[in-house]
């Protein structure tokens, strides 16, 4: 038997709301059932329900797990954490987006991925992401799931690569480590 696992749905998006806080988490439908989101997703800063201002502060850890038919997700500035596995199994996803003015996460370059700015590490990618020279640790399941991507090139600036990063890439065909990186080769 599933159990619910959100407090409220707005505009096509699922909640768990403080009201005490006035802070509201993207979470999924229900417990062990996660593919309910699809097409483009544009998460909100802040939305009103029932009198209340609520500011969109966290997606929840596996939120948007096992969403095949989700092909895009813009992620505001007023998101400061983003769980565990949030993105795994989405293999449908190919763009990814970040808003300019969050403290915490970014988009840099166009990269189509999520990157924590505190420690440069890649958290989730897609099938077009391009690894930004920055970037210094790919973490754990960042691709896990992605069979659309079918090639990667590591920049040099990588010296970590995190568990199942790359796990269930039935695509992946192709990976580029570049010549200078002086922790991975392409052997």
């Amino acid at each position: 038997m599933a159990m619910m696992a959100y407090d409220a749905k707005v505009n096509g998006i699922y909640y768990n709301l403080y009201t005490a806080s006035g802070q509201a988490f993207v979470t999924f439908k229900e417990a062990y059932i996660y593919n309910d989101y699809s097409g483009d997703v544009e998460i909100p800063e802040s939305f009103e329900l029932n009198g209340t201002l609520y500011t969109v502060t966290s997606i929840g850890e596996r939120a948007f797990c096992n969403c095949t038919g989700l092909t895009s997700i813009t992620i505001p500035s007023s998101v400061t954490s983003i769980g565990n596995n949030a993105f795994s199994n989405c293999s449908g996803l190919t763009s990814i987006t970040v808003a300019s003015g969050n403290t915490n996460y970014d988009s840099r370059n166009n990269c189509n991925a999520i990157i924590e700015k505190s420690s440069n590490t890649l958290i989730a990618g897609c099938k077009n992401t391009i690894i930004p020279n920055s970037v210094t640790s790919i973490g754990n399941n960042a691709f896990s799931n992605r069979s659309g991507l079918t090639s990667i090139t590591i920049p040099s600036s990588v010296t970590s690569i995190g568990g199942r990063a790359f796990s269930e890439c039935t695509g992946l065909t192709s990976i580029t480590v570049a010549p200078d990186n002086n922790i991975y080769d392409s052997r």
